[in-house]
């Protein structure tokens, strides 16, 4: 049985509800206990790294996000991510360029709702995201919905809808059919590793919707 890192970050998946709005505030453990098939799936290893809203997510987190993931190589098969939805593809964007040439799966996944809602897509899209990590993935990817984008392609698109991510000028790099990966894109991967732990915060971030307009309107 495969083995699997679970390093969570806060975000939506883990809130709780307070008398100041949503809050991280659920363990990892308490996250897998959610989806109690997983553990016919795979030996998970719980570790906390963060416990933010991802909207304060800081370079100086990106760092501890790739030097956590780069850590758990060596000893576990594969890595799943939990984090908040507003800045999630940006970290899997950035950290897709801190760690390259990754011969295993590093998943990121997060939820428009808490894992303990009713009806939360948290259940779905963590489980999902297990289902890849223990796949022949290789690499960085977002899993959201039924969906498996590369890390430097996946970009959000609704703030409320559990459709929330789409893949940028890039095919998906799988699905899920009769509840199983089906994996559609797997580039070749160099057996060396590059991991570069730097960030430059001398960037000035320009935003626009042209391109959004373009495609959805």
């Amino acid at each position: 049985m495969k083995k699997i890192l679970l390093l969570t970050t806060g975000g939506t998946i883990a809130s709780v509800k307070t008398d100041k709005g949503l809050v991280p505030g659920l363990s990892g453990e308490w996250l897998v206990e959610k989806i109690p098939q997983v553990k016919t799936l795979c030996e998970i290893t719980v570790k906390p790294i963060l416990n933010i809203d991802s909207s304060n997510m800081s370079s100086s987190d990106w760092l501890v996000i790739a030097n956590a993931i780069h850590e758990g190589l060596d000893n576990f098969d594969g890595i799943v991510i939990t984090h908040g939805t507003d800045t999630m593809s940006y970290t899997t964007s950035i950290v897709s360029y801190m760690l390259r040439n990754l011969n295993k799966p590093v998943v990121f996944t997060g939820s428009q709702l808490p894992i303990d809602a009713e009806g939360s897509d948290g259940v779905i899209n963590l489980f999902q995201s297990f289902q890849v990590a223990t796949s022949d993935f290789k690499g960085i990817c977002l899993v959201f919905n039924g969906k498996i984008i590369k890390g430097t392609r996946a970009f959000k698109i609704h703030s409320i809808s559990e459709d929330a991510f789409v893949s940028c000028n890039y095919p998906y790099l799988g699905k899920f059919q009769d509840g199983k990966v089906v994996l559609e894109q797997n580039e070749e991967i160099s057996d060396n590793l590059e991991f570069s732990p730097k960030v430059c915060d001398e960037v000035v971030f320009v935003k626009s919707n042209t391109w959004y307009k373009a495609i959805y309107s």
